[in-house]
C-alpha cells in the first residue's frame, strides 16, 4: 500500500499521544497505577475499537471514497494510543511492585515481550493471507486486520481472568551499591539510561526499514517475504532470552550488556555490501541485532529504575515517559536517515554507507554505556 509508511507514522503519533496521556493521568493521580486491571482494560477497549473500524473501514472503501485514508489514519492513531498507554502503564508498574535488586530482570523481560509481540505480527498476518484461498467466505483486504481484532479480545478476556483488581508496592529501599551515588551521579546515570533509548531505537528501526529497501531494490525479495524476514528477526530473542535465563546469574548485569552491545556490534558487519551477494547476510545482520539490542536496553532501562526515587527530582513516571519518548523519536528519524543514506551514490556505496551508520550507533552504544554507567556506578 502507497500510504503504508503515513499509516505507521501515525500509528507512532498516537503512541506519543498515549504515552503522554498516560504520564499525566499518573503525575495529577500518583495511585492510578495500583488500579492496573481497570486501566488496562480501557487501553485495550481502545485497541480493539481501533482494529474493529480499521476491519469496517477496509469493507466499505468504495463508499467512504477520499474519505477512506482519513478513517483508517483515525483508526491507526486510536490504535497507537492504546499502545502507548498501555506502555507507559506498564514500565511504571514493574517499577513500583518490584524489588530493586529485580528491575533489570524484569525490564528486560517487558522488553523481550515487546519484542516477540512485533516479530508476530508478520507471521500471523502472512498465514491469514496465505489460508485466504481455503477459507469459504471472502474477507478480501480484511483478513489480515481481523487477526489483531482476535489477539486483542484474546487480551482483554486473559486480562479480566489473571489481572488484580488492586495493587501495592513493595516498599523496598534501594541497593546498598545505588545509595553511595550521588544525586548528580544519578541524573547522569539517567541521563545516560535516556541516551542508551534513543540509540536503540535508532538503531532498531534503521535497521528494519534499510535491510527492507535494500532487500527489495538490490536484492529482488518481494514484500510478503520481507516481512516474514522482519517479523522472525524480532522472534530470535526467544533463544536468546532463553539463554539469558539459564545463565544470567553467571554474569553480572553490566557483562550480559557489554556482551550484548558486541553483539549487536559483530551484527551490523553483515550489512556490507561485501559480505553476500544474495541478501541473506542482511538476515542474518537483523537476526543478531534486534534481539541483542533490546536485551541489553531492557537491562539499561532497569538499572535506570534503580536510580530513580519518587522523591527525587525525576520519578519514576517521569524517567519512563521520557525513555519512551526518545525511543519513539529516534524510531520516527531512523527510516528517513536510512533511506536516505541507501540512496546515496552507486548501490554498494548506499548499503556500505547504511552500514557504517548502523555499526556507529552500536558503537556508541557500548561506548555510552562504559563511560556514562559502568564507570559512574
Amino acid at each position: 500500500m502507497a500510504d503504508s509508511g503515513l499509516l505507521v507514522g501515525i500509528f507512532m503519533t498516537g503512541g506519543m499521544v498515549g504515552n503522554a496521556l498516560m504520564t499525566a493521568a499518573l503525575h495529577l493521580w500518583p495511585d492510578t497505577w495500583q488500579k492496573l486491571r481497570s486501566w488496562l482494560r480501557w487501553c485495550l477497549f481502545c485497541d480493539v475499537c481501533s482494529a474493529v473500524c480499521y476491519v469496517l473501514v477496509l469493507q466499505h472503501v468504495a463508499f467512504l471514497g477520499p474519505w477512506a485514508l482519513f478513517c483508517l489514519l483515525l483508526c491507526r492513531f486510536c490504535g497507537g494510543l492504546g499502545m502507548g498507554s498501555t506502555g507507559q502503564l506498564a514500565a511504571v508498574v514493574i517499577a513500583q511492585v518490584t524489588k530493586a535488586e529485580e528491575l533489570p530482570n524484569q525490564m528486560q523481560r517487558l522488553q523481550f515481550w515487546q519484542s516477540l509481540g512485533l516479530g508476530m505480527g508478520p507471521p500471523v498476518a502472512a498465514c491469514a493471507l496465505w489460508a485466504y484461498d481455503a477459507l469459504p467466505w471472502q474477507l478480501g483486504t480484511r483478513r489480515a486486520a481481523a487477526c489483531g481484532v482476535l489477539v486483542l479480545l484474546q487480551a482483554l478476556t486473559a486480562l479480566a481472568a489473571r489481572c488484580p483488581a488492586h495493587l501495592a508496592p513493595v516498599g523496598s529501599p534501594p541497593p546498598q551499591s545505588g545509595s553511595k551515588i550521588s544525586s548528580g551521579g544519578r541524573s547522569h546515570l539517567i541521563g545516560a539510561c535516556w541516551l542508551l533509548c534513543a540509540l536503540r531505537g535508532y538503531a532498531v528501526a534503521g535497521a528494519e526499514v534499510g535491510t527492507a529497501v535494500l532487500l527489495e531494490t538490490g536484492y529482488g525479495w518481494t514484500s510478503r517475504s520481507i516481512g516474514l524476514m522482519i517479523g522472525w528477526a524480532f522472534i530470535a530473542s526467544v533463544p536468546l532470552r532463553f539463554a539469558y535465563t539459564r545463565l544470567k546469574d553467571r554474569l553480572s548485569t553490566g557483562l550480559w550488556i557489554r556482551v550484548m552491545s558486541l553483539c549487536a556490534i559483530a551484527g551490523t558487519c553483515f550489512l556490507f555490501s561485501s559480505a553476500s551477494a544474495v541478501g541473506l547476510n542482511l538476515v542474518l545482520a537483523d537476526l543478531i541485532i534486534f534481539p541483542a539490542l533490546y536485551l541489553g536496553e531492557g537491562l539499561t532501562r532497569g538499572l535506570m529504575m534503580q536510580m530513580v526515587q519518587d522523591q527525587a527530582a525525576v520519578s519514576v513516571n517521569t524517567a519512563s515517559f521520557v525513555a519512551i519518548a526518545i525511543n519513539n523519536l529516534a524510531r520516527t528519524l531512523a527510516p528517513w536517515l536510512a533511506r536516505f543514506s541507501i540512496s546515496a551514490g552507486q548501490p554498494e556505496e548506499g548499503q556500505n554507507l547504511f552500514a557504517w551508520g548502523q555499526l556507529l550507533c552500536c558503537v556508541l552504544f557500548l561506548v555510552v554505556f562504559e563511560v556514562g554507567i559502568q564507570r559512574a556506578s
